[in-house]
């Protein structure tokens, strides 16, 4: 288990491998949760400035926290997440892009209001095969310091 005192300004994770977005995927999500024209429709897609199919915002930041997750070595001890902030749409993530995630610690200090844990504030970026910025935002966490030994 990964605890506050094990986190340091300047970690960094980053994607190895890249996460391919498909037609289907983009469909089925803003089907349901941004149901768009441009998001669930080729043709209406293809009317847009982007030329073809892209997936919404809400979508490519759920990517990003997958990829976090799926490259983490062992658990951190995570309270919950605090919020997001600085939340940029740079490019849309369309069909057949290749997406990689970057996260970098750039703040930890310890919780004034909850005993026991800490803050760590991270910079996220998601980026396509181009090295293009899809989306970047700074996300805090709060995580429990490790268990005193009795």
């Amino acid at each position: 288990m990964q605890y506050f005192e094990d986190i340091e300004v300047g970690d960094v994770k980053a994607s190895t491998v890249d996460y391919e977005l498909t037609a289907e995927e983009i469909v089925e999500f803003c089907s349901k949760w941004d149901p768009l024209p441009f998001h669930v429709d080729e043709q209406a897609a293809a009317a847009t400035p982007v030329g073809k199919l892209f997936t919404s915002a809400v979508h490519s930041i759920a990517i990003a926290i997958r990829l976090l997750h799926d490259m983490s070595t062992e658990p951190t001890a995570t309270v919950m997440g605090l919020g997001w902030d600085e939340v940029r749409f740079r490019t849309p993530a369309c069909v057949g892009d290749r997406l990689r995630v970057r996260g970098e610690v750039i703040e930890t200090r310890l919780s004034e209001s909850q005993p026991g844990t800490g803050i760590v504030r991270s910079q996220l970026k998601l980026t396509n095969q181009r090295g293009e910025t899809v989306i970047k935002f700074k996300a805090a966490a709060l995580i429990r310091q490790r268990p005193q030994e009795s």
